[in-house]
């Protein structure tokens, strides 16, 4: 078949597509996780200010993330097809069910050692520690990832409406989640704080929101129960597929419109990925020096103020955006929000240092942008993997979707050598925590336009980039994606038939 040629869409198998099938119970209980595992990534965010004020040497923090970016790269690319093949029985069984089961339960280990130190001071425990922490989280988030995308086909079969159901309740749910820490966060580590010395504040605050991985985890495994039947629930079904590596390979290479869909998404998440790694130092170092006030007075204050505003906004945009993004498509509602986030990194650049309402501001111009696409989620992965179904008649669908976190894993580990950059133009942990809550010494104006360079500036550059690759290069449609997924389901269910 011809990749460029045009359909009318006609066949009236196509209108499976157009129905409503999950209840509102069963997408709650798919966001379940969504909702619990934003809570507990409450710590998460406040990583990089711990290993500071420990002393850890920001070079050997980054050297860390590089480390576990190398591994856990290669381990992304693969765990598609491992998932395809393999079929455990712990946790009831099925497909997806028991690898939520066991890497929940890692994940909640992994940020629990990530936020212990066991011997202060000691250098090469703090790296191993660092290290297992960010292995053990890294790996189980990618498994649990997967295990979410492959069950919104089992659950909305071949209904584009409940893939973008599904999708959009998950948004609005991280929504509602964000707003949640957002106003309470800094707060609680403020007060763990009164209550336990230094680092063990941290330690403690890392027992107690780690277990919502574990909570949110075991909810979506009895949602997705009655779809995700073991193995032997279902006799006279087709064979297991056969992954084989080529095979993965052929998937993804052959696949012209996953490449640009990855590229364009491993570009705006650079942006992001940026924005993350050096937020916290913003609003603790760079804010009070360009305001004349302590830091004290922008961390907790100023940064929940923002925060909080900015997650009520996320909300109010989820509400909104996705509906908009309906009415303009997948596509050029990915392209018009890459367009808004870039504009945002430019404003933030030349004027947002210097105010911090401004910089709030134009902050905003990305939660708007990105309302307008973040709905459909992991549905443009799943379009390309239903056209490389439909393309080539090999059910390569979860292969596919799981290359859709190959590129935040390589932002990550580009994000994280960008730490590398923050050094050289004068970050120093020793300063930071001889300040003692102070504005450390290297902060100036060089300094400070040096910073947001790197954390707004360049993203503006990836997301621009990203733009003109959706713009010009991604070419399939809501109507394409409808007539691939409706198509590839009667493929299906011809060979579940004549395999009985």
């Amino acid at each position: 078949m011809d990749e460029n040629q045009e359909r009318e869409d006609t066949s009236p198998s196509i209108d499976v597509t157009q129905q409503k099938n999950l209840r509102p119970s069963q997408l709650l209980g798919y966001t379940a996780y969504t909702f619990f595992a934003g809570l507990g990534a409450n710590t998460w965010s406040f990583r990089n200010m711990y290993y500071a004020l420990i002393g850890m040497d920001l070079n050997l923090l980054t050297t860390v993330g590089l480390v576990c970016g190398l591994f856990d790269l290669p381990f992304t690319t693969v765990i598609g097809g491992v998932i395809e093949k393999v079929r455990l029985k712990i946790g009831g069984g099925g497909k997806y069910r028991p690898w939520l089961h066991i890497f929940t339960a890692v994940l909640s280990f992994g940020i629990i050692i990530t936020f212990t130190d066991f011997i202060p001071g000691n250098e090469a425990l703090h790296f191993t520690t660092a290290l297992v922490g960010l292995v053990c989280v890294a790996f189980s988030m990618t498994v649990v990832a997967n295990s979410q995308f492959g069950i919104i086909p089992l659950m909305a079969g071949a209904s584009t409406v409940d893939r973008t159901r599904i999708t959009t309740w998950n948004y609005r749910t991280q929504a509602v989640t964000s707003i949640c820490t957002s106003m309470t966060s800094a707060y609680i580590l403020t007060w763990f704080g009164t209550k336990f010395a230094l680092p063990v504040n941290y330690t403690v605050m890392a027992l107690c929101f780690g277990g919502f991985y574990i909570i949110g985890g075991q909810i979506l495994r009895r949602t997705a129960k009655p779809f995700d039947l073991p193995e032997q629930s279902t006799p006279g079904g087709p064979e297991r597929p056969k992954v084989k590596a080529i095979d993965m390979v052929r998937a993804v290479t052959g696949n012209s419109q996953l490449l640009i869909y990855l590229s364009a998404n491993m570009l705006n998440q650079l942006g992001t990925m940026t924005n993350m790694n050096m937020i916290i130092y913003f609003w603790q170092m760079i804010i009070p020096y360009t305001h004349g006030i302590a830091p004290s007075a922008s961390f907790p204050a100023m940064y929940t103020i923002t925060q909080t505003v900015g997650t009520l906004c996320t909300l109010a945009f989820s509400m909104v955006g996705p509906e908009v993004g309906k009415r303009l498509g997948k596509k050029k509602a990915l392209w018009i929000g890459m367009l808004g986030s870039t504009l945002s990194g430019v404003l933030n650049y030349f004027f947002g240092a210097s105010y911090w309402l401004r910089f709030m501001a134009f902050t905003l111009i990305i939660t708007l942008s990105n309302s307008l696409w973040t709905g459909f989620g992991i549905n443009y992965a799943l379009d390309c993997g239903e056209y490389g179904y439909w393309k080539t008649g090999q059910d390569n669908r979860l292969v596919v979707m799981s290359m859709n976190n190959v590129p935040s894993k390589i932002a990550g580990i580009v994000g994280g050598a960008l730490m590398y950059a923050l050094a050289a133009i004068g970050f120093d942990s020793a300063q930071v925590k001889a300040a003692a809550g102070g504005i450390p010494a290297f902060v100036n104006d060089t300094f400070v336009r040096k910073f947001m360079f790197l954390m707004v500036g360049l993203a503006a550059i990836c997301r621009f980039c990203a733009f003109l690759l959706i713009r010009f290069g991604y070419k399939i449609t809501d109507e394409d994606a409808k007539m691939y997924a409706a198509e590839n389901q009667a493929r299906k269910e011809a060979a579940e038939a004549a395999a009985a």
